[in-house]
């Protein structure tokens, strides 16, 4: 497949509380298909408001968040159902005014081969996006809304790791409402199933955003409001003394749709755990590839990531993340991330560069395995 001519749209931004990671991924992304020579290269930035609009200007612009002020700006409309792929973009800027925009009938027709979501979190990775790309009949990368969706949602994803006998920490879960009516019977019947230290995290909220740690029934009370802060469900995990290890899937290309498994790394936290500003903001955390594991941890390690994806019904690519229990050695799954960091500090494309896929040819097979 010759990238060049394929009409690309990476989209980039949205709603959830990794915005600005988005805007970085996409930023790396976009470059290495501007290294690919692609032709036919479009943007569209969703604001943290959930507009989407059309975007032709620098990269740097996206990186540093002040995209939405360019000139280019163009709104983006779309025709679900429409047989031909792809948007329809409307320039305001010849209007008089906001109600003038809102009846003008000038708009221009975008084509696109395939759509490159670059969004984490919320309204991004969970499904939703996935299923708008659907109802354009548009090919994308990644995930589709299944496998999305469950992968967000770790209540939805346990429950199915557990059903296919891929270890994981202990673990149980609280719905806010239940909660709130009683707090003290929800810290019992937590108490019933987990010991301190608990981990606390939301369920549907994206990369490691309001996990904490409790150590006591109050840690454990603030922690619970914390989580639902972010969302009406919460995970609760038993903490886990190990090494924190990541593999990278890549689905190829190919008539079997086999996977491509990267070799391991290992995570040394900059603190105590592997926090939002740990994986995406500070750069103190210490990133060892390959990391030193014995071939048959390996190979488990590849055969449960190679399940969950196939469990969740998974596409083009995912991060898989694990613990190795120092006490006991057990290969532990934490989760998998449907759309993974592709900043400069991220796991993903330093995994997949270490095992043979350097970033352009990385990209050029995610877009191939999305036809």
């Amino acid at each position: 497949m010759d990238i060049s001519k394929i009409k690309i749209c990476v989209l980039f931004g949205g709603q959830s509380n990794e915005h600005d990671i988005s805007r970085k991924s996409a930023s790396y992304i976009i470059s290495v298909l501007q290294q690919s020579a692609v032709k036919d290269l479009h943007l569209i930035g969703i604001t943290r408001n959930g507009e989407f609009m059309y975007y032709e200007g620098p990269i740097d612009l996206i990186l540093d968040g002040t995209w939405l002020k360019h000139e280019s700006i163009k709104e983006v409309l779309f025709k679900p159902g429409y047989q031909g792929q792809g948007f329809y973009i409307h320039d305001q800027s010849g209007s008089e005014n906001q109600s003038d925009s809102k009846n003008s009938t000038e708009l221009t027709w975008i084509n696109v081969d395939v759509f490159f979501p670059v969004l984490h979190g919320k309204m991004g990775e969970d499904g939703t996006v996935q299923g708008l790309f659907e109802l354009l009949n548009t090919p994308f990368i990644g995930c589709g809304v299944l496998a999305s969706s469950i992968a967000m949602d770790k209540v939805a994803s346990r429950n199915m790791f557990d059903t296919v006998g891929i270890p994981q920490a202990n673990w149980t879960w609280l719905k806010r409402r239940n909660f709130y009516e009683n707090p003290d019977v929800a810290v019992r019947s937590i108490k019933e199933v987990l010991v301190y230290p608990i981990f606390v995290k939301p369920a549907n909220a994206g990369s490691s955003v309001g996990i904490t740690k409790a150590n006591s029934d109050q840690e454990l009370l603030e922690s619970l409001a914390i989580a639902f802060e972010h969302d009406d469900k919460a995970v609760l995990e038993q903490a886990i003394v190990g090494r924190e290890i990541e593999v990278a899937v890549l689905e190829l290309p190919d008539y079997d749709h086999n996977l491509f498994i990267s070799v391991p790394g290992e995570i040394i936290p900059d603190r105590e755990f592997y926090d939002f500003e740990s994986k995406y903001i500070s750069d103190g955390s210490k990133l060892i590839i390959p990391a030193e594991l014995e071939l048959q941890q390996i190979e488990e390690i590849h055969q449960y990531a190679e399940l969950a994806f196939r469990t969740v019904d998974g596409k083009g690519l995912c991060r898989a993340d694990f613990f190795l229990e120092k006490s006991t050695g057990r290969i532990l799954i934490n989760e998998i991330n449907t759309i993974p960091g592709f900043t400069d500090i991220s796991m993903y494309p330093k995994l997949m560069a270490e095992s043979g896929y350097p970033s352009q040819k990385l990209i050029e097979t995610l877009v191939a395995s999305a036809f």
